[in-house]
């Protein structure tokens, strides 16, 4: 016998910023395992004439739970401004696929 629910799809995750910097990545990652915020790693690499011509480096996007939106953005803040000021803010509804 099905359970109703197991019909439902959930799509709560939020693309939350991106990083290009490894040691800042480091960092907040620390700092969310810390505030038990959970999150996920989407790794993006630029493109073919983006790396050779604009020199573009791959970074990193974390996404979060939206539950959590709020903790996280805590989190930022409390690493300071020059912190923040090095990532961007995506904070738009991430658009993984999961094959289900």
């Amino acid at each position: 016998m099905e359970n109703e629910l197991s019909k439902v799809k959930v799509n709560n995750e939020l693309d939350f910023c991106s990083i290009m910097d490894p040691d800042k990545k480091t960092v907040l990652e620390k700092a969310f395992m810390k505030a038990r915020v959970s999150y996920f790693l989407r790794w993006e690499k630029p493109g073919f004439f983006a790396r050779v011509f604009a020199g573009e480096k791959s970074s990193v996007v974390f996404c979060i739970n939206s539950a959590q939106l709020e903790t996280a953005e805590e989190v930022v803040k409390s690493l300071g401004d020059d912190f923040e000021k090095s990532i961007k803010m995506i904070k738009t509804k991430s658009n993984n696929r999961t094959g289900f």
